[in-house]
């Protein structure tokens, strides 16, 4: 009797050890991805990539990638097939939620694509993708420029001490703002920069000078600056998403849809051409109205068709204050929507 009740304790003693084991075991696997593990797991994804790899990569038993918007396996995405080196790379990291927004300069042979997205890591596994790539202007509809990525606009790379920094509750309250014009837009620094797709936004001073005088110049076109700002009818998506914060940066992404027109640009020969959301559509057509007449206008121009952009917008605040845009976009059909959202 007593050796069976010697055993039966053992047995006891071996559950709970057992058991003991499996909550710590738990506990470790669902400790979070610190900032330096995000950006591993990044690195790494970039890495395969150039290997033509996914293999090499910790996805999770079920993950959910798109590119470009479309749902597909990692081996069957452009981005393990046609890389073939990678420039510069920038993390927006947030530990918090389990996410990192990149953006890196991507190149295929001779030509630098712009990759940027969003991967979220849960118990250090990749368990979403959502990545884009743009190889043109006509991939944005605005400004392109791959190569400038390791190199961004000060405002973005400038460290700022965290005393300086909103909190994490006001830079989702602010980031919400980008695609909500019912919600007060933060104030903007003197010096704030806006950057699209890899480029500081420039525009031709013509065309500004044009739409202020009503008479069009002539000379050689020259490009200015454009300052940085959420006016009051900035485009607004009801299902934008907003949920990841760099708390040491004081930057905020929102990614949202917005629906629009492709619209000739007859500022160029040949001509151009620039997507322009619907709710800043009425003033573009009074500007082309305006250019009928001129000798640009005689140019081959294309057809306005409706299209859909994704936007990946990135603000970083210090001091109370909006310091820099930086909007990352990809080009769809007319009125397509995220996977990322249910419909």
């Amino acid at each position: 009797m007593r050796m069976s009740g010697i055993g039966s304790k053992a047995r006891v003693s071996a559950a709970l050890l057992a058991g003991l084991l499996w909550a710590c075991a738990a506990l470790a696997a669902d400790k979070s991805c610190d900032r330096r593990c995000l950006a591993v797991h990044a690195d790494g994804l970039i890495e395969s990539m150039l290997a033509h790899d996914p293999g090499r990569l910790p996805l999770a038993h079920t993950y959910k990638a798109t590119e470009n918007g479309i749902a597909a396996g990692l081996p069957m995405m452009n981005a393990w097939n046609t890389a073939s080196g990678a420039g510069g790379r920038f993390y927006v990291i947030d530990p918090v939620s389990g996410q990192l927004f990149l953006i890196v300069e991507l190149r295929e042979g001779s030509r630098s694509a712009l990759l940027f997205g969003r991967l979220k890591v849960v118990r250090d596994e990749l368990s979403e993708l959502e990545l884009f790539i743009d190889r043109s202007r006509g991939d944005t509809g605005y400004q392109f420029d791959a190569t400038r990525v390791g190199t961004p606009a000060p405002e973005w790379s400038t460290r700022v001490e965290r005393s300086r920094l909103p909190d994490r509750t006001q830079l989702l309250a602010w980031g919400r703002s980008i695609f909500d014009s019912r919600l007060p837009a933060p104030p903007t620094a003197a010096g704030c920069v806006l950057m699209e797709n890899g480029k500081i936004v420039e525009e031709y001073a013509e065309v500004a000078q044009f739409v202020a005088s009503g008479q069009r110049k002539t000379e050689k076109p020259q490009l200015v600056h454009i300052p940085c700002g959420a006016p009051p009818d900035r485009p607004t998506d009801p299902d934008a998403r907003t949920e990841l914060v760099d708390e040491e940066q004081g930057i905020v992404i929102s990614i949202g849809n917005v629906h629009g027109v492709v619209e000739p640009s007859l500022v160029s020969n040949p001509t151009i051409s620039a997507f322009v959301p619907d709710s800043l559509l009425p003033p573009y057509l009074k500007l082309l109205e305006q250019w009928r007449g001129t000798v640009h206008a005689t140019l081959p121009a294309l057809v306005p068709l409706r299209a859909t952009i994704e936007v990946a917008e990135m603000h970083r605040y210090y001091d109370g204050k909006l310091q820099g845009m930086y909007m990352l976009e990809r080009l769809g059909p007319p009125g397509s929507h995220s996977p990322w959202v249910d419909k």
